[in-house]
């Protein structure tokens, strides 16, 4: 227990009800074998820390901890809804409805938050506890990919030996700075917290840059709104001074490079451009008070900048947009808005490369990706580019689908693929791999004043926007054979009430014939597989590309399928290991508003209200007319549910989080622009 001296643990017991959880126990652990030990006797690993970990257990697996010597450093008891995350500081006083669970004294803090806390309006760098957490990272070494199949490009390798250092460096400068010549000097610092004046001089920096590669036209402006409150509650929460501004209207800054096709949909290359200094010595006074932001990401954008400049005299068949989001520091606003846009359209986005904070490590040329498991084949992609032209990053993947550290998470939220790449995932935690391992020092400059330019690794920066640049450049210069793929997360729900299943070509040759598409339905342990629906996808599917088929379904609920292409092997592929892939969806009526069960008994599971447009208001009423619960489709307290899209979950609380009793409840659906979409009546028993 030395290392955990001086922790501070808030044991929180409630009395047990039908609603209960299972409770999440905090242990102490020093070697291996005790935190093999630990996961053995658990019913689910949470989270490890150095010389902690967090799980769910029975009341039989926590005496048997206490039998075997283990310290129990925190016993927790939550209640239906309630959910837990990791912060990677104290701020107080807590939000309503936050509980402080554990505390490690200055590194980070284990909070558990109840269905009606309001998070939207507190800090967004927090990071859900993970449903299952893997221990590879505290028992071995590191895994990587296989080594690639495909052969390095001589063109691929002479564009990257492009990416020029001056050229990363003066952007930068040019966005930390107000006259990069005088360097870091008092009141030379420039400020580009989204709501700023002077963010506008940095929005027309980008623009102009990007025109200049991609041409004039190429590039546009996409505004989105900020709300007030939101600056408020950022720049007060830390004991900072909080002015009032008005609503105000911030800028994405979009560039595109047209594709071949169209169709063919398009990469999106990007990183946020707003800053902050919410963590700066003594306070931070956004008014008159510099945010220079250049890890935090003025790094991001330079890549951004010069990969448009490099990729944009290549030919490919798709088209790339180069982004820079604003908002990103207030709540991922920007990326949110143009997500939800896309959705809306139903863009066809083939992956998003996003970066955040590239260039602060000194200590080794290092990039981690991090990835939900849809996404993973991205990254796979990445590290394979990396080791065939000896760009010489070593690289992490950390899968954690809950991180919503940066604008990769709205992207997540609507299915797309995306990974960030970033120095070290939560940047402040002293407790993640890359500290551990003594391959990365925590960031003291992030979100300070002091965030400038002479802390930058140039070299890294160089080395990752090489690796972002040779990541698309293979599939407009490189050569091999094709190589069709399906992934986890390629099967989904339309609004339709359909299926839609999606088939990549991540090889560097085209497929030139047609291709057969099989999908199976399983029972739920992936035995007894049904085929129900069988296709061919079209001719000519690009490298980079992707093929998507209408599967007729209408059917709602758990399921799992089997999805399988070119199961002949008619297609000479470079692998044909990922050509079939198990995948277990939860579907839910998105034509049609569904209520079930209903009756509903209190403790035998979760009310789903199914089909609820996005946004709508779900409102349950007691049977004196009362307002008895109230959520949102899509707002943070059902994401932190489990909810899916068009779904709005309720265990049958009140407000306050306590059962309701046995009766009849009304309940009332309202779309956002307040239109009656539904209003019917619940059994409720206990």
């Amino acid at each position: 227990m030395n290392s955990l001296k001086g922790a501070l643990c808030a044991s929180l017991f409630f009395v047990s009800s039908v609603l209960a959880n299972k409770p999440l126990v905090g242990l102490s652990w020093n070697a291996p074998a005790e935190l093999t030990a630990i996961a053995a006797l658990s019913e689910q690993v949470r989270y490890v820390a150095r010389g902690v970990a967090f799980v769910e257990a029975s009341e039989s697996a926590v005496a048997e901890f206490t039998k075997r010597g283990f310290a129990i450093l925190c016993l927790d008891r939550p209640r239906a809804g309630d959910r837990y995350f990791v912060a990677a500081h104290l701020h107080l006083p807590l939000p309503q409805g936050v509980e402080l669970v554990f505390a490690r004294r200055g590194e980070w803090v284990l909070l558990r938050v109840g269905p009606t806390a309001r998070l939207h309006e507190g800090p967004h760098f927090l990071w859900p506890l993970p449903n299952n957490y893997s221990l590879d990272g505290w028992l071995d070494a590191p895994r990587r990919a296989p080594k690639a199949l495909q052969m390095a490009s001589p063109a691929v390798a002479a564009l990257i030996e492009e990416v020029a250092t001056e050229r990363l460096q003066a952007h930068v400068e040019a966005l930390a700075l107000k006259d990069p010549a005088l360097g870091s000097v008092p009141g030379n610092m420039r400020s580009r917290f989204a709501v700023h004046p002077e963010i506008r001089e940095s929005t027309e920096y980008i623009r102009s840059q990007l025109a200049a590669a991609l041409g004039d036209e190429a590039v546009e402006l996409h505004p989105f709104p900020i709300a007030s409150e939101r600056v408020i509650f950022h720049t007060s929460r830390r004991g900072n001074e909080g002015h009032a501004p008005t609503d105000t209207t911030a800028y994405n800054v979009i560039g595109t490079l047209p594709g071949a096709d169209p169709e063919a949909g398009y990469y999106i290359i990007c990183a946020h451009y707003d800053a902050t200094g919410v963590r700066s010595a003594g306070g931070w006074d956004w008014v008159r008070e510099p945010a220079p932001g250049a890890d935090d990401n003025a790094s991001g954008v330079a890549l951004v900048l010069e990969s448009a400049r490099l990729l944009a005299a290549q030919q490919f068949p798709w088209s790339i947009r180069f982004i820079a989001w604003s908002g990103e520091e207030l709540g991922l606003l920007g990326s949110q808005a143009y997500a939800d846009l896309a959705a809306e359209r139903d863009d066809k986005i083939l992956g998003v490369f996003n970066f955040d904070m590239i260039g602060f490590n000194h200590l080794q040329r290092r990039l981690e990706l991090v990835t939900n498991p849809g996404s993973h084949w991205l990254a796979a992609e990445m590290e394979s580019v990396a080791e065939r032209y000896g760009i010489g990053l070593a690289i992490d993947v950390f899968e954690d689908a809950g991180s919503r550290i940066s604008d990769h998470a709205p992207f997540w939220k609507w299915g797309y693929d995306a990974i960030v790449g970033i120095e070290n995932h939560l940047p402040t935690d002293p407790t993640t791999y890359g500290v551990r391992e003594g391959v990365y020092r925590i960031n003291s400059q992030y979100h300070t004043v002091v965030d400038l330019p002479d802390s930058i690794n140039w070299e890294l920066v160089r080395r990752t926007t090489q690796l972002a640049v040779a990541t698309l450049a293979e599939y407009g210069l490189g050569e091999g054979p094709p190589n069709l793929a399906v992934f986890t997360g390629d099967l989904r729900g339309v609004r339709t009430d359909d299926l839609r299943v999606r088939v990549s070509n991540i090889g560097l040759g085209a497929v030139a014939s047609s291709f057969s598409v099989r999908v199976s339905q399983c029972a739920l342990d992936s035995s007894r597989c049904e085929v129900v629906h069988r296709a061919q996808a079209p001719e000519g599917l690009a490298p980079g590309a992707s093929a998507e088929l209408h599967i007729p379904w209408q059917r709602f609920g758990e399921m799992v399928f089997l999805i399988e292409v070119d199961a002949e092997g008619q297609i000479g592929e470079v692998s044909e290991a990922d050509n079939r892939v198990f995948q277990r969806l939860r579907l839910v009526p998105q034509s049609k508003i569904a209520v079930f069960p209903n009756p509903f008994r209190i403790g035998s599971g979760v009310l789903r209200f199914s089909g609820v447009p996005l946004k709508s208001a779900v409102r349950v009423f007691g049977p004196a007319g009362d307002l008895v619960w109230e959520a949102v489709e899509d707002d943070d307290v059902q994401r932190r549910l489990g909810a899916v899209a068009n779904e709005v979950l309720w265990y049958g609380v009140n407000r306050t989080n306590s059962p309701v009793a046995n009766g009849v409840y009304l309940y009332t659906i309202h779309s956002p622009e307040g239109t009656l979409l539904a209003r019917d009546k619940i059994a409720v028993v206990r």
